[in-house]
């Protein structure tokens, strides 16, 4: 290794993986230090590290550091320096193309900012946390890969439970992400779409079994993703019953789940129909406010909006849900009827309360009935997956 005289050697290893090639460079390259005056930094794009030895890595003066997955803010820093967008620009490449929406030019006159700010909201769909998923490759490989990761798995149950803890080493590593979580720290999909991929090939007796042999009540943010994958996964096969107070029962439509970009108009069909029709529609958006999932029937008239919350606690935030039946009506659809549903797991029913309310009075446009105080109109409700028949 080249070294000059009176100066520190730093090394640096990046793109680390668990292989054999790697860990027998990772051998020769340590061997060849002098530990007193040099160092060497191993950088890897891997989320979990796989179980460690606390007494070689004191003897070896070895210290682990945790690089957190990227967040939207942090992108945003990164394509600030303009030298820097100027190279990854290309990669910026994602298109809210789904069938439910038009192909919108809305953005045509925005600033530079707002289009740079879309395009990076748009990839992180995708990609989520990871910053070579972001700037190193474009939309459609990063769909491949993640795509391909979920596909090599034998047992799908894997996908779910290797949400838990963060010492796991494995071929689909890529699939995760890391986020701090309380004193220490959680392992996650890495992006909304790899969650979305997980919840198509978890069942939902798979996930509901999963959901009881981890204990996730104890993982708050775990338990937010199975939460959300048990209902997508029944209600692509089976009426969800929901329960309310004096044996109240009410059942949500059976329907396929689609994607759909919120800040997009719906597609309108040759048949007078609107894309999205009949469909359980999930925000492409990490984080939308409002609802976690939205249903309409343009020949009844009725949209049904969906928020899945494992909180004992909830905001009600109008506006998210009037900026979609506005675009129903622009679709040419007649709202009649407007439910709203705070769905909670039956344990957390008696507890539950509503949190702030904003944007009062927006929804009485588009149904006479939700007058002041709106909340009294929700409807919050239990919801329990279909029994556990067998383990796997």
């Amino acid at each position: 290794m080249p070294r000059v005289a009176s100066k520190k050697l730093f090394i640096c290893l990046d793109g680390f993986r668990a292989t054999t090639a790697h860990d027998d460079f990772f051998q020769r390259v340590f061997a060849l230090l002098d530990k007193e005056n040099e160092r060497l930094v191993v950088c890897s794009s891997m989320d979990t590290l796989g179980k460690r030895n606390l007494e070689d890595d004191d003897h070896d003066n070895i210290q682990v550091f945790f690089m957190y997955s990227w967040t939207q803010p942090d992108y945003l820093a990164a394509i600030a320096d303009q030298a820097f967008c100027d190279k990854i620009v290309s990669k910026l490449d994602a298109m809210s193309a789904f069938e439910v929406n038009e192909d919108d030019d809305f953005e045509a006159e925005w600033s530079e900012e707002d289009k740079k700010k879309h395009a990076v909201d748009l990839k992180f769909y995708y990609v989520g946390g990871s910053c070579r998923f972001m700037f190193q490759y474009p939309t459609n490989r990063v769909v491949e890969i993640l795509e391909t990761a979920v596909e090599s798995v034998h047992n799908k149950s894997d996908l779910v439970k290797y949400c838990r803890g963060n010492l796991h080493n494995d071929a689909i590593n890529r699939l995760y992400g890391m986020q701090r979580q309380g004193t220490g720290n959680g392992r996650f999909p890495v992006s909304s779409y790899a969650a979305y991929l997980f919840a198509n090939e978890c069942d939902e007796e798979t996930i509901s079994q999963l959901e009881t042999r981890l204990n996730a009540s104890n993982n708050p943010s775990v338990d937010g993703h199975l939460f959300e994958w048990l209902f997508v996964a029944a209600v692509r096969k089976r009426a969800v019953k929901l329960f309310g107070d004096h044996g109240i029962e009410e059942v949500l439509p059976q329907a396929n789940v689609l994607r759909f970009d919120p800040k997009k108009r719906f597609r309108a069909l040759r048949d007078g129909k609107i894309g999205g029709d009949r469909s359980w529609l999930q925000p492409t958006a990490w984080n939308q406010g409002g609802y976690d999932a939205v249903y309409f029937d343009k020949d009844e008239g009725k949209a049904i909006f969906v928020q899945l919350t494992r909180s004992d606690k909830h905001d009600f935030k109008m506006r998210f849900f009037s900026e979609v039946l506005l675009k129903l009506k622009t679709a040419k659809m007649e709202i009649k009827q407007v439910l709203i549903y705070f769905v909670v797991k039956p344990a957390q029913y008696l507890n539950f309360r509503m949190g702030h309310i904003d944007d009062r009075d927006v929804l009485q446009v588009h149904d006479a009935r939700w007058t002041r105080p709106e909340e009294s109109h929700v409807r919050v409700r239990a919801f329990e997956a279909a029994p556990i028949l067998s383990f796997i």
